[in-house]
C-alpha cells in the first residue's frame, strides 16, 4: 500500500486551514456583537444620566419655589460606578459627570450637617447654583456626547 503524501498534506492544510478560519470567524462575530451591545449600554447610560439630572434641574427649581431645602438622591449615578458602566464614557465625560454628582453630594453632606440646627439659606441657595451650573455643563456636554454617536 503506497501513502500519496501530497494529497494527505493537502487534506491536512485544507482541514487546520477550515478549523482556523472558523475559529477566527466565530471570535470576530463575538467581538462585533461585544462591542454592539457596548455601545446600546453607552447610549441608555447616556439617557438615564441626562434623565437623572434633568429631573436634579426640576428637583431645584421646587426648592426654589417652596424653599423646602431636602437632599439629592444619586442613585443613578452611584449605579452606574457600581456596576462599573463608567469606563464605556469618555473620560472627560466622565470626569464632568463625577464633579457634578460630587457637588449634590456636597450640597446633601451640608444639609447633612446642619441637621436639627437652623438652615443657611443663603449658602444652600449658592451651592444650589453651583450645583446647577455643574448639570446645565452636563448636560450640554451629555448633548454633544449623544449627537456624535
Amino acid at each position: 500500500m503506497v501513502i500519496e503524501w501530497d494529497q494527505v498534506i493537502i487534506e491536512n492544510t485544507l482541514l487546520a486551514a477550515i478549523i482556523v478560519g472558523s475559529i477566527y470567524l466565530e471570535q470576530w462575530a463575538h467581538d462585533k456583537s461585544h462591542l454592539k451591545e457596548e455601545r446600546r449600554t453607552k447610549k441608555r447610560i447616556l439617557l438615564f444620566i441626562a434623565d437623572d439630572l434633568q429631573k436634579r434641574l426640576d428637583f431645584i427649581n421646587e426648592t426654589y419655589q417652596y424653599n423646602d431645602y431636602k437632599p439629592f438622591f444619586t442613585d443613578m449615578w452611584d449605579a452606574v460606578i457600581l456596576t462599573g458602566k463608567q469606563a464605556l464614557l469618555p473620560f472627560e465625560l466622565f470626569q464632568n459627570l463625577q464633579r457634578t454628582y460630587s457637588w449634590m453630594k456636597y450640597y446633601n453632606s451640608e444639609i447633612e450637617s446642619r441637621w436639627g440646627m437652623a438652615l443657611d439659606e443663603k449658602v444652600l441657595k449658592e451651592l444650589l447654583e453651583d450645583v446647577k451650573k455643574n448639570i446645565d455643563r452636563s448636560l450640554h456636554i451629555l448633548k454633544q456626547e449623544s449627537n456624535l454617536h
